[in-house]
């Protein structure tokens, strides 16, 4: 609710300008998971993401596509994206979008990464220990070890609880907001930046 005007979100997206020129041909676009550049390591992160969309009801309109990613708050007291974002497209432009807030899925850009990186994210450090422990006892291929990896799995759900503490993300106000959709819709784009517009991330 706090990102939330109207019942739609306010959020970025980068892309190539490319793609906003077939964006604006066709009036809304998909993107195949044959087009994503994500690293292969990163995966099983990404397929998971996916179904922890669809368990929240928010389905694919088709089969094989991968979410549209977006910044909904970059930082704190900064929620558009930095120039730095654009790294590596060759031509990029930033559309500000204005989503139904029942089509898109938040989540906390830091705690994502416990997902890329198959980590526990822990509710307390004695909560932290005993997954050690655990997982120092546990043989590969056992049912202890088949356990701990769902219990590992069930703790990312703590990307999505953006008012939670766990591992000591700060405050809501001051962490980093992501979120995905599945279809990138033209009548959605209420802006279009420049990457000569943005702020860098290194300035006071």
């Amino acid at each position: 609710m706090e990102f939330s005007k109207n019942g739609r979100i306010q959020c970025w997206t980068l892309m190539e300008r490319s793609t906003w020129q077939v964006l604006e041909a066709e009036g809304e676009l998909t993107c195949p998971i044959g087009e994503v550049n994500d690293d292969p390591i990163f995966q099983d992160a990404y397929t998971w993401m996916r179904g922890s969309m669809a368990s929240a009801g928010i389905l694919a309109p088709e089969p094989g596509i991968s979410p549209w990613w977006c910044w909904v708050r970059r930082e704190e007291n900064h929620p558009e994206p930095y120039i730095e974002d654009a790294e590596g497209l060759h031509d990029p432009v930033v559309l500000e979008l204005s989503i139904p807030g029942e089509k898109i899925v938040l989540s906390c850009f830091d705690l994502w990464h416990f997902v890329l990186n198959k980590c526990y994210v822990w509710a307390s450090e004695l909560d932290e220990q005993d997954f050690d422990r655990a997982q120092e006892s546990a043989e590969q291929g056992s049912d202890a070890a088949v356990q701990l990896q769902q219990r590992m799995q069930k703790s990312w759900s703590a990307v999505f609880e953006l008012d939670q503490c766990a591992v000591d993300m700060g405050p809501f106000e001051a962490k980093s907001i992501q979120g995905c959709f599945w279809t990138l819709r033209l009548a959605d784009v209420t802006a279009i930046l420049e990457r000569d517009v943005l702020s860098s991330n290194d300035q006071p």
